[in-house]
């Protein structure tokens, strides 16, 4: 067993998962391991979920700059925030010389009703949302998107207020 391994918390372990995840997406362990200044073996030793030996908190924004675009990218960042009961969107580009206010508030109103339609027809057979219906019918697609586009606006309102 590695060392401090008995001592790992499930908290432990997926920040290990996520610094695999994020070196995989990276690229190359040799490359990866050369850009950051640290052996392989070190850089591994991060990625291993049964020892307690974690990338440094200054390492982390090189290590995902490296695996940006990436599916799951920031993995180690999505993985605090939501550590901390939080989800993570990306902040969009705002252009406030082409906003288009009504076209952000027709996005929202549009998305928040099919979801809304969508909830209610899950609900009309036995008054609950269960796992079945949440697949059936994509929910978690469409609360991702209605949040993405709120983010939007709140990215848009920011940058006009800000000036």
């Amino acid at each position: 067993m590695a060392r401090g391994a008995e001592n790992l918390k499930p908290t432990d372990i997926a920040i290990s998962e996520a610094t695999g995840d994020a070196v995989h997406a990276a690229g190359k362990q040799v490359y990866v391991s050369h850009m950051l200044g640290r052996s392989r073996s070190t850089l591994m030793a991060w990625c291993n979920e049964d020892a307690a030996e974690f990338i440094p908190l200054r390492l982390v924004p090189e290590l995902e700059k490296m695996a940006t675009g990436q599916p799951g990218w920031p993995h180690i960042t999505r993985t605090l925030a939501r550590m901390q009961g939080f989800e993570l969107f990306q902040l969009p580009h705002v252009d406030t010389d082409t906003a288009n206010w009504l076209n952000h508030v027709g996005a929202i109103s549009t998305e928040a009703g099919q979801i809304t339609s969508k909830i209610c027809t899950a609900l009309a057979d036995d008054q609950r949302v269960c796992a079945g219906d949440i697949r059936q019918h994509d929910l978690i697609d469409d609360a991702e998107q209605l949040v993405a586009i709120a983010v939007q606006l709140l990215a848009q309102l920011r940058a006009v207020a800000e000036g």
